[in-house]
């Protein structure tokens, strides 16, 4: 029996609840951080460099030192150094601009982004699925910012947006690459390059800041260790049991706990035609996750976590 079978679907639904709410509280601690004083360069260097540094110990105790192909180390290397940094850099710029709980409802279009993506490069056949989700995510993404463009800035839009599309694009290329490695390994590199990236942006462009208070340290250790580290390992270990797609489902509540938390945390507001317009989005990437794949193209795992970090 597949270990997936041997243990309590429970205790995997669990795991992948507290991966969600780990990352779901990013851009909330975003905030906290930035009001703080904290550059960006400083934030997401401490959060990679630890990280990496926690998953190379796990990688060389569980599986020795990678021995990749050159090809696999440099593509893993440019995901992490280029695209996930880009990424991250992107999303939790837009907080400084609009409310979180807007940044996590724009970037989940991210999943039916993927699926269009993926059929226009023929890694996906079309289906009525897509197309009903990709008309769901499109209206929803119609009401969310029909409302929003009249009185929030357009730049954190488009910051935002923009996270989900180069997100969409890592994650194509991510879905290929860990055929090749796993998931410890490849977590491990893309961090390694990202902590690198803000490192490198840190010493040349600057904006990198250390003089901040214990507060707004605090804030970056959560968003290291709880949306990091914990959040991954989580993730990983509740997949295991309950296997890709129920685990991408799931983690579809991340926008869901983010507003929330906004509301509670920043009392952030989101109007009735904006929240509705959320939950068209993210129906609609559900739906992405559970169209029908053929069996002679590879299925593409959407998951806002897999192959690498948040």
């Amino acid at each position: 029996m597949s270990e997936r079978q041997n243990t309590p679907i429970g205790l995997g639904v669990l795991l992948i609840l507290i991966s969600t709410l780990g990352f779901s509280v990013y851009p909330i601690l975003g905030k906290y951080v930035f009001s703080g004083g904290a550059g960006l360069s400083t934030v997401l260097f401490i959060r990679f460099s630890i990280a990496a540094l926690f998953f190379w110990i796990i990688t060389i105790w569980r599986e020795g030192f990678p021995r990749l192909k050159l090809k696999t180390w440099l593509t893993l290397w440019g995901l992490g150094g280029i695209g996930y940094s880009l990424m991250a850099g992107l999303y939790l710029t837009s907080v400084r601009y609009i409310p979180a709980s807007l940044a996590a409802l724009l970037l989940y279009a991210y999943p039916i982004i993927v699926t269009i993506l993926a059929v226009v490069t023929n890694q996906e056949k079309f289906s009525s699925f897509k197309l009903i989700g990709l008309l769901i995510s499109t209206l929803g993404l119609v009401l969310v910012l029909g409302v929003a463009l009249h009185g929030i800035n357009a730049l954190g839009i488009t910051l935002a947006l923009g996270a989900a599309l180069v997100y969409s694009v890592y994650i194509l290329i991510g879905n290929q690459v860990l055929k090749t490695t796993t998931t410890l390994v490849s977590t491990s590199l893309i961090c390694t390059s990202a902590a690198l990236t803000y490192g490198v942006i840190g010493l040349t462009v600057g904006g990198t800041t250390w003089n901040l208070s214990w507060e707004t340290w605090m804030g970056i250790g959560g968003i290291t260790i709880f949306s990091t580290i914990i959040a991954i390992l989580t993730f990983f270990q509740g997949m295991k049991r309950i296997g890709a797609t129920s685990a991408s489902i799931l983690s579809t509540l991340e926008p869901v706990m983010t507003v929330s938390l906004a509301v509670i945390l920043l009392n952030e507001h989101l109007t009735l035609i904006q929240a509705t317009g959320g939950i068209f989005v993210i129906m609609g990437g559900v739906l992405a996750v559970l169209s029908p794949k053929p069996k002679d193209i590879p299925e593409i795992q959407i998951s806002l976590h897999e192959g690498g970090t948040p």
